[in-house]
Order: structure tokens, then sequence, then C-alpha cells
């Protein structure tokens, strides 16, 4: 129960990984206001745990008019802000060059703007409050760059140093402000997609899947849980003295040169299109 009597905000709580956070943290103790934009959704993660240790709130935290009735919801629910966790985001695909101007626009309003206004409403209750923790969820493409991400790596990296911006601030108000990194992470919406390619291919999803991850150190992609669970230590007061931390969760993708992957697949698919000319 390492948050007992701790009252948290979850952005994105309906599916994947805020679900899973909200799940543990609800687990842990805590009493969680789950925010998101599909009420179905949000209603049955909310139903699925014990009574009175999650509310809902429908509300994008890209529009301006949503913030305040979610402070308000949290509030109302347990008395004061302890915890936030910004998971909410969208992601969008399109170089520099090829990127449509709005959803350049609505990739910044939902991955970084969302974050800075909930941290702004947040932020004072929870000095008035003694301290908290504020968990921002990136992406590993925060630190590298993915093709055709222009947007989503943009916004992303903006948000580890908006994140290390508010751990140097208000340190002194004992406001901790952490970041995390998730590499692959296998939910709902990545199962559908890679799903309908394994489908497309005729292959097996599983085998699909073990393919892929056969040359990182985890040899598999992540559950959302295993973002919960950091998230809930870091939430926690076990994490006290943890702040401004950039932290990748990505089964050790970045602790590999990608380029010797790189020359021995390009080597492979040289000698099999020899093989073929050969037969």
């Amino acid at each position: 129960m390492m948050l007992k009597g701790k009252t948290a905000i979850i952005t994105g709580g309906g599916t994947g990984i805020g679900a899973a956070i909200t799940r543990r943290f609800a687990a842990e103790g805590a009493k969680v206001c789950v925010v998101g934009r599909r009420e179905g959704l949000l209603e049955q993660v909310v139903q699925s745990l014990p009574s009175g240790t999650a509310v809902m709130r429908r509300g994008d935290v890209s529009e301006p008019g949503h913030i305040d009735p979610i402070i308000e919801t949290a509030l109302s629910f347990g008395k004061k802000i302890d915890i936030l966790v910004n998971n909410a985001g969208i992601g969008s695909e399109g170089s520099i060059t090829s990127a449509k101007l709005d959803e350049w626009h609505k990739t910044l309003e939902v991955n970084l703007i969302g974050p800075f206004m909930l941290m702004r409403a947040a932020i004072p209750h929870m000095i008035e409050n003694g301290g908290g923790s504020i968990i921002n969820i990136s992406s590993l493409a925060s630190l590298r760059a993915i093709p055709q991400g222009s947007a989503y790596c943009a916004s992303k990296s903006g948000l580890n140093m908006l994140t290390q911006q508010a751990a140097l601030d208000f340190g002194g108000d004992r406001i901790r402000c952490n970041v995390i990194c998730p590499g692959f992470v296998f939910s709902e919406m990545t199962e559908s997609r890679f799903g309908q390619i394994a489908k497309d291919m005729g292959a097996d999803l599983d085998n699909l899947m073990a393919r892929v991850f056969r040359d990182i150190p985890s040899r598999e992609p992540a559950q959302p849980e295993k973002i919960a669970g950091l998230c809930a230590f870091l939430a926690s007061d076990e994490a006290s003295y943890i702040t401004g931390a950039v932290i990748p969760v990505d089964g050790g993708l970045t602790s590999m040169d990608p380029f010797p992957l790189c020359v021995n697949n390009a080597i492979q698919e040289m000698m099999k299109e020899e093989i073929k000319s050969n037969d």
C-alpha cells in the first residue's frame, strides 16, 4: 500500500498504460481521478475497481476549459492532489515537409501543452499540501528520432525538458517531477495494428512479435503493467530523492548501437538476393 492516503490524477486512463496505472495506484491505496475523452472506457475502468477508489472525469487535456474541472473533480473526490500522471498522448506521422500543420498543432497541444496546463493547475495545490509527485509519460522517441516522427518526437522531447524544468523550479516546494520514456508497449492498440499486419502476411502474431524483438536484450515488448509499477514507485515516498530523472523503460533498447544490426541485416538481405539470383 505504497500510496495509501494519496490522491492522484491520471490522464489517458481509459486504456493501455493509463488504465494499468489506474489499477496499480488503486491497489496501492490511492484515490484516483481517471481522465480521458471516451466516457465508456473510463466507466469500465472505474467499475472494475473497488467502490470508492476511483472517480472518472471526461476531459480533453488539450482544451484549456477542461483543466479546472479535472482539478475540481480530484479535489472533491480526494480533498487534495498528491500525484499527477500526464499519460494522455497522441501520435502523428510526417516529416517536416510532409506533415500537416493542423496535425502538428494538435500533437503539441495534447503531448506538451496539455501536461503544461495540468501541471500549472495542480502545482499550487501540491505546494499547499506540502509537496507532491508529477510523472510525465514520454517516449523512447523523445531520445532517438524515428522515421516520419517530426511532431511526435518534438513534442515528447519537449515534455522531457518541461519535466526537468519543473523539478528545478519546484524542488524547494517538495514537488518531485520525473519522466518515463517507454519503448514498445503491447496494448490493445498495438495488438490490433500488428495483428492486422500479421494477418496480411498470413503469419502468426506471436511469431511476428518474436521476430520483431529478437535482437533487443529483453526479447519481448513491455506490458502496460511494467510501466505502472515504476509509476507507483516514483509516486511513493520511497522515491523521495528521485526528481528530474528521464527514465527509459525499453527492454534495453537504448543500450544498443543500432549500426552493427543494420550492417548485419543488410548483409543477410544481400546474401539472400544473391542466392535467389543464382537459383
